[in-house]
């Protein structure tokens, strides 16, 4: 939501008259005082409150947590009375998400930036009202009192019918007087609250409302952790897939396996045709097995979890149909995610490897500097690997994106190939 016009009076003075929000503005100027005195001197209280209460511990959390809400509210009815008055528009700061934790909440609360400018804003509303309100009484209520000064000005005692340095003690110059004073309420004093009033919503703009640019990067903030949510949200659903797979349909393959070479050692040579079915069915489970476990492995091996990439990385390289070195180099552990991301990528890169590029040899290098994870994987095959020509590399691609991770490939015709991919992985 955009923040709309801060002063909806008309500019040409003619119009101003007809303008609703002329007195809607005077009437906000005059409300400024009250604010002031009551909703300003309620926040100060509140943030004396939340200061102080903060080292009380259980008490004082509570509290503290507590006052600064109050500083929100009091923010919020002043956005609903720029709405009310002005039509202004204006989209609201939002205090510091939740984490759970009570004193972590508290002093985010206290540091949080959007809480002192709306602290601010009631600071300069003093000031604001300090002019906004003898103003207002000069454009309303001395142009009237001098037009009619006409009519009873020689009522007056000489030293009381001047204004400044002018004396009035004739007719003419009461006259000349109240023109001026007419010609000053009918054009300068709309002007005046126009002013005051693009002043007001100004300032209630810049300390009381999300800047487009602040919303964006906090929109930015929520999407990323929003997906980072996603991403370890399937990464959860991926291992609990391999644990369902691993601890129940692979076992009762097993266990259908075990049944299958039972009966065919009790059934013996009696009956040939029963016993080439049993057998049939046993390869057929067996098969099964095989494929199943490699799915498991494929999804989140529990060796990942239990020991990490190393561990997981050199069992995969130790089932390839061809020898690959293996360095890995993580210290400390990456979260689950982002091994689990690479050790898709090896265990993908490995089987392309082995059936397109004719490689004799690979090599998965992985190593931790600082917050990036950098993992290199290298093969002496045939190259030509292009992500354009196929899904396999376009899925890695994918994959890595997620986590907002860097994925190249360079792989000339005749090789060699070299795949390298960099990973946040927190500090």
């Amino acid at each position: 939501m955009a923040t709309t016009t801060v002063n909806p009076v008309p500019r040409a003075p003619w119009r101003l008259w007809r303008s609703p929000y002329l007195w809607l503005a005077t009437v906000h100027l005059l409300g400024d005082g009250v604010v002031v005195l009551v909703v300003g001197l309620l926040v100060l209280l509140m943030l004396i409150v939340a200061a102080l209460a903060l080292p009380l511990a259980y008490l004082g959390i509570p509290l503290t947590v507590g006052a600064t809400r109050v500083v929100y509210a009091a923010a919020g009815w002043e956005r609903a009375r720029a709405a009310i008055t002005r039509g202004q528009l204006i989209p609201p700061l939002l205090p510091p998400a939740r984490t759970g934790a009570a004193a972590k909440d508290a002093r985010a609360a206290l540091v949080d930036r959007a809480l002192w400018r709306q602290f601010g804003y009631f600071v300069v509303l003093f000031g604001m009202a300090c002019v906004g309100i003898p103003a207002i009484v000069l454009a309303w209520s001395v142009p009237p009192v001098l037009i009619a000064l006409p009519f009873y000005y020689s009522g007056w005692a000489a030293q009381r019918s001047q204004l400044g340095p002018f004396v009035i003690d004739s007719i003419t110059k009461a006259c000349v007087a109240g023109a001026l004073a007419l010609v000053f309420l009918l054009v300068l004093s709309p002007l005046m609250i126009r002013g005051l009033s693009a002043v007001d919503g100004i300032l209630a703009r810049n300390l009381l409302g999300a800047s487009a640019t602040g919303a964006l990067v906090k929109r930015v903030d929520q999407l990323v952790e929003s997906r980072q949510q996603v991403v370890d949200s399937v990464e959860a659903e991926r291992r609990r897939m391999e644990r369902d797979l691993h601890d129940g349909a692979q076992q009762r393959l097993v266990s259908l396996a075990m049944t299958l070479g039972r009966a065919r050692s009790r059934i013996g040579d009696s009956d040939p045709a029963v016993k080439g079915l049993i057998e049939e069915a046993h390869a057929e489970a067996m098969q099964a097995i095989t494929e199943l476990r490699d799915l498991t492995r494929g999804l989140h091996p529990p060796v990942l979890t239990d020991r990490g990439l190393d561990a997981a990385i050199s069992a995969v390289a130790a089932r390839a149909p061809l020898p690959v070195r293996v360095d890995v180099r993580v210290d400390p552990r990456p979260s689950l995610t982002i091994e689990s991301i690479v050790y898709f990528v090896v265990t993908e890169s490995l089987t392309n490897i082995a059936k397109h590029a004719q490689a004799a040899r690979a090599a998965v290098r992985i190593t931790r500097v600082g917050d990036r994870l950098r993992l290199v994987v290298t093969d002496d095959g045939r190259g030509g690997a292009d992500p354009a020509l196929g899904t396999g590399l376009q899925g890695l691609i994918d994959r890595v994106s997620g986590v907002d991770g860097d994925f190249s490939v360079v792989s000339p015709i005749g090789g060699p190939t070299v795949l390298t991919v960099e990973v946040p992985c927190g500090s």
